[in-house]
């Protein structure tokens, strides 16, 4: 059972969102309201970029920055 735990924990799929929400958490005072605005601005901010992605790849658009 350690070893399975030791093995997810050391994915960095897993890892790195979590030393990301702690590093905002920290520089945001640990205020709940603020970190909680945060991750879904990020959050909807990944939806939108991804679903822009996806809708590009099927009508086979270019990228425009």
């Amino acid at each position: 059972m350690k070893s399975f735990i030791e093995r997810q924990l050391y994915q960095p799929a897993l890892v790195l969102p979590m030393v990301d929400l702690m590093q905002l958490m920290v520089s945001l005072d640990f205020n709940m309201s603020q970190v909680g605005i945060m991750v879904a601005t990020r959050g909807a901010r990944a939806a939108v970029l991804r679903s822009r992605e996806l809708w590009c790849a099927s009508r086979g658009c270019e990228r425009v920055h």
